[in-house]
């Protein structure tokens, strides 16, 4: 091997190398940027897609079953034996839907402060029903939280589990007790709930939850105490049970059912996204329930009602909670939901209910997009 003749690369070859390896590996690095970016780009736009319909699913269902009351069809008829302006929110099914719409910063109109259940900073309950046993107690929603420019609504109905009665009761029997089935735990004492038939139906408190027999076994049929009228003290204690009808009994066709009540509302999420804000959701609460967080990434919340003003089943004309005269002339809602791909995809899109960020309106790098849906109510009057 002839030494002398043996090379290697000049300073001029080795610069040339290190060029190119350099503009290799910046081709390289673009390609996985740009590879992350439509990744994540993707996964913001199937987020949307899923939070959207979801939203509209959960709404949808509780459209459908609002203002179910078994076969008992005419709300007018409907009684009560606790009084009128003393039945809570939770549980007044005269009223199918209750919708509040967005007036500005912090307000609603119908205001929301005087009748929504809720539940302040420190705490304290306001308008929120609360049992002897506490069921309710703390579970109202922090209206501070809710936020500005997003509607709410609330939808009621019976429970479609049903419990029958297992004897006849007369109407004006005063504190009767309803035998009804095994193993029930649709409701508890206090409860407000409805018995039904296809003619008559009552709202009545449960006062007591029995055994059907003395030192029978907790799996037998349990007694529902329907009565207690001496105690006017108690704004939800139950007068002589008494309705109008073409019969002047509850017979074993008739029904007890629990009455539900699911509010929908906008506020912060208990999550943080990949740029450390805090992402809004779609809460829900239901019942005595306190509010849960239903579907990340729901920024806005909007409805429109359909109101029937000649009764032949169609909307007349559609508008905002505050202009709705009869809550029993509804027969279809459009809702509106926007939605955010969560985390900072580069989105350059504004939020639809104020700035997306508290330091300003500054791009907050979030995709958005708008669903809309029409839904009929089944249930019309």
């Amino acid at each position: 091997m002839n030494i002398e003749n043996a090379k290697g690369f000049s300073l001029v070859e080795l610069m040339i190398s290190l060029v190119l390896g350099t503009v290799v590996m910046a081709g390289v690095a673009q390609l996985f940027v740009a590879n992350s970016e439509a990744y994540n780009l993707l996964e913001g736009q199937s987020r949307m897609q899923e939070s959207g319909r979801i939203s509209l699913d959960f709404i949808g269902r509780n459209v459908r079953l609002a203002g179910y009351r078994g076969c008992f069809s005419r709300n007018d008829e409907l009684r009560s034996t606790v009084e009128a302006n003393n039945i809570p929110y939770e549980f007044d099914l005269r009223f199918a839907v209750a919708g509040y719409d967005a007036q500005g910063p912090g307000m609603w109109a119908p205001g929301l402060a005087t009748v929504l259940p809720s539940t302040n900073s420190s705490g304290v309950d306001t308008n929120v029903f609360t049992t002897v046993g506490g069921d309710g107690a703390g579970a109202g929603i922090d209206l501070s939280q809710i936020v500005s420019g997003t509607d709410v609504i609330t939808f009621r109905n019976l429970s479609q589990v049903e419990a029958r009665l297992a004897a006849e009761l007369l109407l004006e029997t005063s504190n009767p007790s309803v035998s009804i089935g095994v193993g029930w735990n649709e409701f508890d004492k206090d409860h407000l709930v409805m018995i039904h038939d296809c003619e008559k139906a009552a709202i009545f408190r449960v006062t007591e939850l029995l055994p059907n027999l003395a030192g029978a076994p907790s799996t037998s049929n349990q007694d529902l105490v329907i009565g207690h009228d001496m105690d006017d003290a108690d704004a939800t204690r139950n007068l002589t049970l008494q309705l109008s009808g073409s019969s002047n009994s509850f017979n074993t066709d008739a029904a007890v059912s629990a009455i539900e009540s699911h509010t929908y509302f906008v506020a912060p999420g208990s999550g943080l996204n990949n740029a450390g804000s805090t992402p809004r959701s779609l809460w829900r609460k239901s019942g005595l329930q306190p509010p849960v967080e239903l579907v990340e990434g729901v920024e806005d919340l909007q409805i429109l009602y359909g109101v029937d003003t000649d009764n032949d089943q169609a909307p007349n004309q559609y508008l905002p909670a505050n202009l709705v005269i009869d809550w029993r002339q509804l027969t279809t809602l459009i809702v509106t939901v926007v939605v955010n791909s969560i985390d900072d995809t580069g989105g350059t899109t504004m939020s639809s209910a104020g700035c997306p960020v508290p330091a300003g309106c500054a791009v907050d790098g979030l995709q958005r997009r708008t669903f809309t849906q029409t839904f009929q109510l089944r249930n019309h009057g």
